[in-house]
C-alpha cells in the first residue's frame, strides 16, 4: 500500500507544482514572508531602543522574599569570611504573631520538589538525592547546607544498625573529601543530615554516609550537644507528623582546615526545622558553637533571619511574605516541645 501511494504521489507531483505556479500562491512562502517583516520591524525598533528588550519587560521587578532589612545572597554568593560571628542576642516572640491566620494561607508551595531548598541558582553544586538534597562547597569540602523531609511514620518503622561505610560521594564533580582528611585530625566524621534519621530505611541509612554529608566536629559536640539536638528533632517530627530540616556549617574565609583536600573546620552549626502544617504553623533555629557543651537546648534558639545572616543564604524563599518574615524573625520556643 505505501508504494502505491508512493507512485501516485510522483505521479501527481508535477501537476501539483504547475498548479502552484500558475497560482503563485504558497502558504508556507506567505508565511515566511509575514516572520521577516515581523524580524525586520522589530530589528527597527531594537535599533531605535538601542537593545532587545522592550522597556515594560526590562523595568519588571519580582519583590524580594526578604525584608530590607534583611541581607539576601546574590545568586552564586556565599558568605567570604568578612563577616564577624558574634553570640546572638535573644529575641522575644511578639504577641501578635498569636493572631496570624493560618487558614488564610494557601499551602501549595509545599509540593515543590525544591520547596525546603535556600535559594540558590543553576550553576550551584545541588547533589539532589531520594531522601535528602545537599549543596557543595568545593572551597571548604563539605556541603554549606542538607535539606530534608522528617516523617513520623517513618521514624516509627524497625530501624537498621549502622554500618559506618563512610565513602567519597562519586557525584562531587570536583572530588569530594575523603576519609583521610580525617584521619588522626582529632575531629568526628559528623553527620550534617543524621544517620538515625534514616535509619528505617537501609539504602536511606548507607546514603547518609557519603563524604558530602560530614563535616568536622568536635568529639565533645558531635557526640553531646549536637546529638541530643538531632534526637530531639526527631521528638518533634513524631510529634507533628512532618518537619522539614535545613542544617550545615556556617562556613567562612580563614577556617582552620585538616587533610590533604583541606577540609574547613567550621566554628558553628545551625539546624532549622519547620512544622508547616496546620493548624499550628511554625519554626525553629539553632546556632552552635563546635564544642562541647552542657547548656539547655533552648539557650542556643535564635532566629532564622539570623542565620541567614551570617550565612548569606535565604531560606524558604517560596513562603509568602507575610507568613515568612513571621517565622524568620521571631523565637518560638514556647511552641516547640523541650521536655
Amino acid at each position: 500500500m505505501a508504494q502505491k501511494r508512493k507512485a501516485a504521489s510522483r505521479k501527481t507531483s508535477s501537476r501539483a507544482g504547475s498548479k502552484k505556479n500558475s497560482s503563485g500562491f504558497s502558504l508556507g512562502k506567505f508565511i515566511l514572508g509575514v516572520l521577516i517583516l515581523g524580524g525586520l520591524g522589530y530589528t527597527g525598533l531594537a535599533l531605535r531602543e538601542g537593545e532587545l528588550v522592550p522597556e515594560s519587560i526590562r523595568e519588571f521587578r519580582l519583590e524580594s522574599p526578604l525584608n530590607g532589612d534583611r541581607i539576601k545572597a546574590e545568586p552564586g554568593s556565599e558568605n567570604t569570611g568578612s563577616e564577624v560571628i558574634s553570640a546572638p542576642e535573644s529575641t522575644s516572640e511578639p504577641s501578635n504573631n498569636e493572631d496570624l491566620n493560618y487558614s488564610e494561607f494557601d499551602l501549595y508551595f509545599t509540593s515543590a520538589f525544591d520547596f525546603m531548598w535556600p535559594a540558590y541558582n543553576t550553576n550551584d553544586a545541588i547533589i539532589e538525592r531520594p531522601y535528602y538534597t545537599l549543596r557543595y562547597n568545593e572551597d571548604h569540602e563539605q556541603a554549606m547546607w542538607v535539606a530534608y523531609k522528617l516523617v513520623a511514620d517513618s521514624l516509627n518503622r524497625p530501624t537498621f544498625d549502622r554500618a559506618d561505610d563512610f565513602r567519597e560521594d562519586p557525584r562531587v564533580r570536583t572530588g569530594s573529601a575523603s576519609l583521610a582528611d580525617y584521619r588522626g585530625s582529632g575531629y568526628d566524621r559528623g553527620h550534617l543530615a543524621p544517620a538515625a534519621d534514616f535509619s528505617y530505611d537501609e539504602f536511606a541509612l548507607s546514603q547518609s554516609f557519603y563524604m558530602s554529608n560530614m563535616s568536622p566536629q568536635d568529639p565533645g559536640f558531635n557526640r553531646g550537644i549536637w546529638k541530643k539536638l538531632e534526637s530531639k528533632v526527631r521528638d518533634w517530627a513524631k510529634e507533628n507528623g512532618v518537619v522539614y530540616v535545613v542544617t550545615g556549617p556556617v562556613l567562612k574565609s580563614g577556617l582552620k582546615s585538616i587533610g590533604p583536600n583541606k577540609v574547613s573546620v567550621p566554628e558553628y552549626y545551625y539546624k532549622i526545622v519547620l512544622d508547616i502544617d496546620r493548624p499550628e504553623i511554625k519554626a525553629i533555629a539553632f546556632l552552635m558553637k563546635n564544642e562541647k557543651s552542657s547548656n539547655e537546648l533552648s539557650s542556643f534558639v535564635v532566629t532564622i533571619d539570623e542565620i541567614e545572616r551570617l550565612t548569606l543564604l535565604d531560606f524558604f524563599p517560596s513562603i509568602p511574605d507575610e507568613l515568612e518574615n513571621m517565622l524568620e524573625s521571631t523565637v518560638m520556643t514556647s511552641r516547640w516541645n523541650f521536655d
